[in-house]
């Protein structure tokens, strides 16, 4: 509920979700010889029940359309604008099964060398919905694909050749050295994904009711109750294909290939060190969703700009160069191809990724009060699609021209180019069975006491600028229009602060909609200029890093009641230092702090003091 002039009162979604998994699997072994030869299966069985209307207790307004007041027009009870209720007739419940075996035998060649030879197979069903409820628009046919009514029962065909092979040696040379190495070909499962194969549920398991401006809520119309019967219906071709989703049914399965080198030697009796490279690349990946299928080209986008006009105007696009037949058939229904041809591509194995790392480790165990675990990354990981899920737009920029995967490829949204993380634990050299003090006062106050620490170092994420506030505003049809490059934004010489991370002039926005006096337009409004060439992801723009110290102080204090009783006190240090890490600068151009840090993403220093009885 709205009042204008007032904070809005906001809660009308709910979500009612149960769902469970069934797991069955077994793994046999067998020792033949100098071979050990495993082999076993796992069968899940999945059932996801899904209860989700957006508008279940109304959405209501009160704007001063009949007093001149608004918050008159709520005491009174009369709605104005836009007002509805949403009611959905019946769980959306997916059902799906899916199937793994594998084999693998460890050979073991030689006294020094082993070798690791396996074989996995998967089947992973496509989610059906018992009640034939899901639906995609496929905006090439312009026909709405009704799951198990016009259309097979599933979003998808599975794919039977999911076969990945595994390979992996180790060899002693010499004394403590050991070298590995191995190769593996991994499916991620689709089954049981967002949008695997329990597809998008489509309108006719919704039912709206709308209020008109002036109904006072004390005498609303009758609630339109949906008809489960209905589900089925033929869906009609308008302005409910708007956010829609299609995927074709026949994809090449998603897979990543990983492969490792490493060698580690032992260094004394407690101390292994590791060095190795580790890396993988993702073929078929799932697109980010934000994408739209009927997207304008950049030729045609450049054709809707009136010359004597300073922007675009809203009503011009009439067709789509992707989608001529959905875009006829919209228009036909009376809607617009701006407001309602946006078709969202569903799981698409259209993305890749590739990974490259320099890992290393040093690993000494705990022995004679200490204990130390270095690691030290650095690496590259490159894709075109960070996350498929890019649900209110949070775990991936917004991708751009859903056609051209080369403008969207960059550093991916997780690189982080080097990271070292030391963690030592120290027991103090006092008390009982130590060095010092083993008696006595002393004893008792110095006695047992131990401490720890994490210190993390890393450089930062990439930054990526996230226009989604004003998607659409030149016409192109695209969820986010990134801007021109027209200079550097972190020039030589330049210096990095809170206040101004990068340089905000090096961006041309005219040829997408920033607000009035936020971002200087460099010239007119252009729409030639709506597929900028900016990166998705800036690796020169690094939000951020981690300087991060956490300590932590620990000392047991033995009861005699039990043998194995004892209390622990531990204080616990969080940020020690106190070091402000702060957070990634705002990414939005449409707010006044673009490109300023406005806030922190670790808090101050904590500090928690606990106690803890063991018996």
């Amino acid at each position: 509920m709205s009042i204008s002039g007032f904070a809005a009162i906001r809660n009308k979604g709910m979500l009612y979700e149960p769902a469970y998994t069934l797991q069955f699997s077994d793994v046999v072994t067998k020792l033949v010889g100098r071979h050990s030869i495993k082999t076993g299966g796992e069968l899940r069985r999945y059932s996801i029940d899904n209860y989700q209307p957006n508008f279940v207790v109304g959405d209501f307004s009160f704007n001063g359309s009949q007093t001149g007041n608004a918050f008159a027009d709520f005491l009174f009870g009369t709605i104005g604008g836009n007002n509805s209720v949403q009611v959905q007739n019946t769980f959306v419940s997916s059902r799906a099964w899916s199937y793994a075996f594998f084999v693998q035998d460890d050979f073991k060649l030689t006294s020094r060398l082993t070798l690791n030879l396996g074989l996995r197979w998967q089947y992973d069903q496509s989610f059906h919905e018992i009640h034939h409820g899901d639906a995609f628009f496929n905006p090439f046919t312009a026909q709405w694909e009704q799951f198990g009514v016009n259309a097979p029962d599933t979003t998808f065909d599975p794919s039977a050749k999911e076969f990945g092979p595994r390979l992996g040696f180790a060899w002693n040379p010499r004394g403590g050295l050991v070298v590995r190495g191995g190769y593996g070909i991994m499916y991620p499962s689709t089954t049981g994904h967002g949008r695997a194969g329990d597809g998008q549920p489509g309108p006719n398991l919704l039912a709206n009711t709308t209020f008109a401006n002036g109904t006072n809520w004390s005498a609303l119309p009758a609630i339109t109750s949906p008809d489960p019967s209905r589900i089925t219906a033929p869906l009609p071709v308008n302005a409910n294909v708007s956010f829609s989703f299609w995927a074709p049914r026949k994809q090449t399965p998603s897979y990543i290939q990983l492969w490792n080198f490493t060698l580690e030697q032992q260094v004394g009796k407690d101390t292994v060190a590791q060095i190795g490279y580790v890396g993988s690349h993702g073929t078929h990946l799932p697109v980010n969703y934000a994408y739209n299928i009927c997207q304008q080209t950049p030729a045609s986008t450049a054709q809707l700009h009136d010359p004597g006009s300073t922007k675009f105007n809203f009503v011009s696009p009439t067709t789509s160069p992707y989608c001529p037949a959905a875009a006829a058939a919209v228009v036909a229904s009376g809607a617009s191809v701006y407001c309602c041809l946006t078709v969202n591509p569903g799981y698409w194995g259209l993305s890749s990724s590739v990974y490259h790392s320099l890992q290393a480790r040093v690993d000494h165990r705990f022995s004679h009060g200490f204990s130390l675990l270095a690691n030290f990354t650095w690496s590259k990981l490159i894709d075109d699609s960070s996350s498929d899920w890019g649900g209110f737009w949070s775990l991936d920029v917004l991708g751009q021209d859903f056609y051209n995967r080369r403008a969207d490829r960059s550093v991916s949204a997780g690189d982080i180019p080097a990271r070292f993380t030391l963690a030592p634990i120290v027991e103090l050299p006092f008390g009982p069975g130590k060095k010092w003090l083993n008696s006595g006062v002393g004893s008792q106050v110095l006695g047992g006491w131990r401490t720890s620490a994490i210190y993390t170092i890393s450089s930062g994420s990439p930054f990526g600028i996230t226009d989604n506030s004003y998607g659409f505003c030149n016409g192109a049809g695209v969820l986010s229009d990134r801007p021109m490059m027209i200079g550097n934004p972190l020039p030589s010489g330049f210096h990095q602060t809170p206040d101004h991370w990068f340089d905000t002039s090096a961006f041309d926005f005219s040829g997408t909609c920033p607000a009035a006096g936020l971002v200087d337009l460099t010239g007119p409004f252009d729409v030639t200029k709506a597929f900028g060439n900016a990166p998705r992801y800036f690796s020169n723009i690094r939000n951020p890093g981690v300087n991060n110290f956490d300590f932590s102080l620990q000392k047991d204090f033995k009861i005699p009641a039990r043998e194995q009783m004892r209390l622990t006190f531990s204080a616990d240090f969080f940020n020690l230092p106190n070091h402000p890490e702060f957070a990634e600068p705002n990414a939005d151009p449409l707010v006044s702090n673009f490109g300023q840090i406005s806030r922190t993403a670790l808090s101050s220093r904590t500090i928690q003091l606990g106690l803890h009885l063991y018996f």
